[in-house]
């Protein structure tokens, strides 16, 4: 019992990962456009990066991670989600921002200033990802009788799992 429930957590974190990492994939070249091509300023550039991303995200890993789909719950999800979220994405405005400032005298370049503010992003966002993870885990995972686990990749379809199946590569 203990090894089936430690690899549907491995496997929920290796999904909420994955979502993490396209997610902030996305949020980075959104970041880069903002500041570097349409010359927005770090604060502006990366609230917006950072919220282009969470919309994805909150979607992969409700469905894809946790395996929840349909309305219940969903309130207490997206509460959580943007608590959870929100308080990650000030502290990574936040340090972007801060090191706009810092970055400001010593990098003339705006293209090598846009790729040091993307590398305070990325590192800005690594010391609460586990942190992230467990808080919304609590909130996600459902009792087995309520929602059924994530779909494994090798999973059939069945009545338990939509048609769509996306798989890890």
């Amino acid at each position: 019992m203990n090894e089936v429930k430690s690899r549907g957590v491995t496997r929920i974190f290796t999904r909420y990962t994955m979502a993490s990492l396209l997610a902030t994939g996305i949020s980075q070249v959104v970041l880069l456009a903002m500041y570097w091509a349409w010359e927005a300023n770090a604060m502006t550039a990366s609230t917006i990066a950072f919220l282009v991303g969470a919309v994805p995200h909150f979607l992969l890993i409700r469905r894809w991670a946790w395996g929840n789909k349909g309305s219940a719950g969903r309130r207490a999800e997206i509460v959580a989600y943007v608590v959870v979220t929100a308080a990650g994405g000030a502290l990574s405005v936040g340090i972007t921002t801060v090191m706009d400032w810092l970055l400001d005298p010593l990098i003339d370049d705006r293209g090598w200033h846009a790729f040091g503010l993307v590398a305070a992003y990325l590192a800005s966002g690594a010391p609460v990802f586990l942190l992230k993870f467990f808080a919304l885990d609590r909130v996600f995972r459902r009792k087995t009788s309520a929602t059924p686990n994530a779909p494994s990749d090798n999973q059939d379809n069945d009545t338990n799992t939509s048609t769509f199946q996306p798989h890890a590569a």
